[in-house]
């Protein structure tokens, strides 16, 4: 029914939150997530209403406000950002055969998209789109428990999902290419 948009504060407030403020798109019903370290997991706290307004006016955190626990899963990926570094950080190790195989003039990193059918838990898939903006690419990113990162790659935009072309098994202490598959022949 809504389109809510979401500021997260740059800075946390006196109590240690960092403060996600919400609201809709008639800018009603503004509301706020507090969000803190809870040992390895996060603690949030929905402020609304009169508790948001006194919390706005004196930094006043309400008792007795629904409490979220976020738990993340130990291999997940923490962003789109992330991802890319690890694609970027992997075609720079020299050590690596497919460093040679990337023109970074012809690089763009505000190319890439998230695909959120292809997202969740440990795994992320992007898509890279052509400088032109026609074609691209699929990249899957799979951060399993051995301290790997499994890399897929679909070449053009009709190869994903079912036609890889290339996996990359990727050591990531220091992004090196320890497997390499070549899926197309298969």
């Amino acid at each position: 029914m809504y389109h809510f948009s979401y500021v997260i504060a740059k800075n946390k407030d006196p109590h240690g939150y960092t403060v996600v403020t919400i609201k809709n798109s008639e800018g009603k019903q503004q509301h706020a997530l507090l969000l803190k370290r809870n040992g390895s997991n996060f603690e949030g706290i929905t402020v609304e209403g009169v508790a948001y307004n006194k919390y706005l006016a004196d930094d006043t955190v309400p008792k007795g406000q629904q409490l979220i626990e976020f738990t993340f899963q130990k291999n997940a990926w923490g962003s789109m950002d992330q991802a890319i570094d690890f694609y970027e950080n992997t075609y720079k190790n020299t050590n690596n055969a497919i460093a040679k195989d990337i023109i970074w003039e012809n690089y763009r990193r505000n190319l890439w998209s998230i695909v959120k059918e292809g997202t969740s838990g440990n795994t992320i898939t992007l898509h890279w789109s052509n400088i032109s903006g026609a074609g691209g690419s699929f990249n899957q990113f799979v951060k399993n428990n051995d301290g790997t990162t499994v890399i897929t790659f679909f070449d053009g935009n009709v190869g994903y999902p079912n036609h890889p072309t290339e996996r990359y098994t990727v050591r990531n202490s220091d992004y090196k290419v320890i497997k390499t598959e070549d899926l197309f022949q298969q």
